[in-house]
């Protein structure tokens, strides 16, 4: 017949499982909840930065808007034959006070450059160019480009990259509605990439491999790290940002790794209507979820310290529980084996035991006098 197990054992397997049991699950639930919340404060970091350069961008851009939109306002209530010289005084203090233009000119309604900063294209035909024809019926924002006509009369960027442009341009007429030209400026894009720097090194994400990358409405990278610009970016949470859906999570990127990936669309400032660019960061999951999964084993550990120290706590306790009547049984037995010397232990552990000892002690004592008192049996 097989040895029932020890009321010790039982207790303390109970004990454990007692305390195991919700300490585990405490644990695992705060790993779950405070991992997810540490994820999405990363996550909210993250676009808080893209939202700010988004912001940035728009800003900037509408005060180039205001700027040519002012000197056009002031243009066109002078002569049409007024002095080049002096609107060309204003172009180049305008460009010396913002080293974002690269170039602002006067063209005539036919697309002749009539006035222009440095006197680059003077005389040129740009009636082909998207800024003039679009100049020429509305106040307009073109997207990034690459320099076509002033790629050889303008230093080329430091990195040897090529020459990208943002253009303002707006229609100048008369009172009577009679057209005066088109007034245009080309940005140079790399007032994009210090916004972007700027913002960055100001947040500290640089130390922390933080990228931004700037999209267009078609998809096309404009600016970003090396091996992106200029092609496309499809990621699911740039559609989903686009369609006003989550705007940061964890995404599988082109290379093949997974990024904290967080998206802000710009929308304009003012009567600036935007180009529709979004702004994505993203940075490297493994660095960011690094001290989230630090602080969740460290959770893990936790709890198992904690089980393990209730387990040792409910074997403790359980030999505590069972060792009164574990005397109890080793007495009993003492004098199942006719030891006269052995008595039942008297004790006050706790109740069950004292009524037990107790009942035990009375019940030896009676057997003892029973035993005294039998009459002997007369000799053969």
């Amino acid at each position: 017949m097989k040895n029932p197990r020890s009321l010790s054992t039982l207790l303390s397997a109970s004990i454990a499982v007692l305390c195991i049991a919700p300490v585990a699950g405490v644990s695992l639930l705060a790993n779950g909840t405070i991992g997810s919340r540490l994820r999405d404060q990363a996550g909210a970091a993250a676009l808080d930065l893209s939202a700010q350069i988004a912001d940035k961008l728009d800003r900037s851009m509408f005060e180039r808007w205001l700027d040519i939109r002012m000197i056009g306002r002031i243009q066109e209530t002078l002569e049409p034959d007024s002095d080049p010289d002096r609107l060309r005084v204003k172009l180049e203090t305008l460009q010396r006070s913002s080293p974002e233009y690269a170039w602002v000119g006067l063209a005539s309604p036919e697309g002749r450059v009539l006035v222009s900063t440095g006197r680059l294209l003077e005389g040129a035909d740009v009636s082909g160019r998207p800024w003039f024809r679009a100049g020429s019926r509305n106040m307009f924002a073109g997207d990034v480009h690459e320099a076509v006509l002033l790629a050889k009369k303008l230093p080329p960027n430091a990195n040897g990259d090529p020459l990208r442009f943002v253009d303002v341009a707006m229609p100048l007429r008369r009172a009577d509605g009679v057209p005066l030209g088109v007034l245009g400026a080309h940005l140079s894009w790399s007032w994009g990439e210090e916004i972007t720097a700027s913002v960055l090194d100001v947040r500290g994400e640089r130390s922390e491999s933080a990228e931004a990358l700037i999209v267009s409405a078609e998809g096309d990278v404009l600016l970003g790290p090396d091996g992106l610009v200029g092609g496309k970016l499809d990621l699911l949470s740039l559609g989903a940002a686009r369609q006003g859906g989550t705007r940061h999570g964890l995404e599988t990127w082109p290379d093949g790794r997974d990024y904290l990936t967080a998206t802000t669309l710009t929308t304009g400032h003012r009567d600036y209507p935007g180009l529709g660019w979004a702004v994505v960061v993203r940075q490297d999951a493994d660095k960011v979820l690094a001290p989230i999964r630090r602080f969740q084993w460290n959770l893990a550990l936790l709890g198992l310290g904690a089980a393990l120290a209730a387990a040792f706590a409910g074997s403790v306790l359980a030999r505590r529980i069972t060792r009164p009547l574990l005397e109890i049984a080793e007495a009993a037995d003492r004098i199942r084996e006719y030891d006269h010397d052995a008595r039942i232990p008297y004790t006050r552990s706790y109740a069950e035991v004292f009524r037990l000892s107790s009942a035990l002690v009375d019940l030896d004592a009676r057997l003892r006098r029973r035993a005294v008192n039998r009459p002997k049996a007369p000799a053969a």
